[in-house]
């Protein structure tokens, strides 16, 4: 599976990142399995005639998904000198992956927009644990999550069905990204599950990030 997209986040003090909020969404562009891509050579995830009149993009996909999540743990490699280090974390396992398949998107989908994201056929529910690493010298990170499935659904595409679930019962993700910087549109937390743990925040940084998914026995 290979997806891109942008995520979310809360502020909080530099180099202390327990209990920080997050989100990603992200556009999934291609899905194969062991005998290739899973719908056929060449088939795109992205609607034809949108592509035509508005590009590529969310606005176009298919298939999308939103991971939900809180930082556990982190630390870092500075100590107290002037040897910048990284910043090493992990997410609580209360952190969530869905997917969602939307047969017919009708353009206005943007990564601002939650409700854009969640309002289509929700197809897979994973449990995931994610581990990263944020390199301030560069301004970037990389992540690794492992994926367990929690629940899915089948879906048609293209005349033919699937059902990620036994298709990707365990993944893990390999992605890169930009670190966070301030959002221009601050987005309030939504008070649901996995956030709702305290009081209401507010996603005050984003950042863009990608990468690839892969099956695991």
């Amino acid at each position: 599976m290979q997806f891109g997209g942008r995520g979310r986040l809360e502020e909080h003090p530099p180099g202390v990142v327990d209990g920080a909020r997050f989100e990603g969404r992200f556009v999934i562009f291609a899905l194969a399995d062991q005998d290739g891509a899973v719908f056929g050579p060449d088939v795109s995830l992205f609607d034809s005639a949108l592509v035509e009149r508005l590009g590529r993009g969310a606005q176009s996909a298919h298939l999308v998904a939103v991971r939900s999540g809180i930082t556990l743990e982190g630390f870092v490699t500075d100590e107290g000198d002037d040897f910048v280090g990284h910043v090493y974390g992990r997410s609580s396992l209360e952190t969530r992956m869905r997917i969602y398949f939307d047969p017919a998107p009708d353009g206005s989908r943007h990564f601002d927009d939650r409700q854009a994201f969640t309002s289509g056929e929700l197809v897979a529910t994973y449990q995931a644990e994610e581990y990263f690493q944020i390199n301030p010298r560069a301004g970037v990170f990389d992540t690794r999550v492992s994926y367990s499935l929690i629940s899915s659904a089948p879906f048609t595409f293209k005349g033919k069905t699937v059902d990620l679930g036994k298709m990707y019962p365990r993944l893990v993700e390999i992605s890169h990204g930009n670190n966070p910087e301030p959002d221009p549109n601050p987005e309030p937390i939504p008070d649901e599950a996995p956030f709702s743990y305290r009081e209401p925040g507010v996603f005050a940084n984003r950042f863009p990030v990608g990468g690839s998914l892969f099956v695991v026995s």
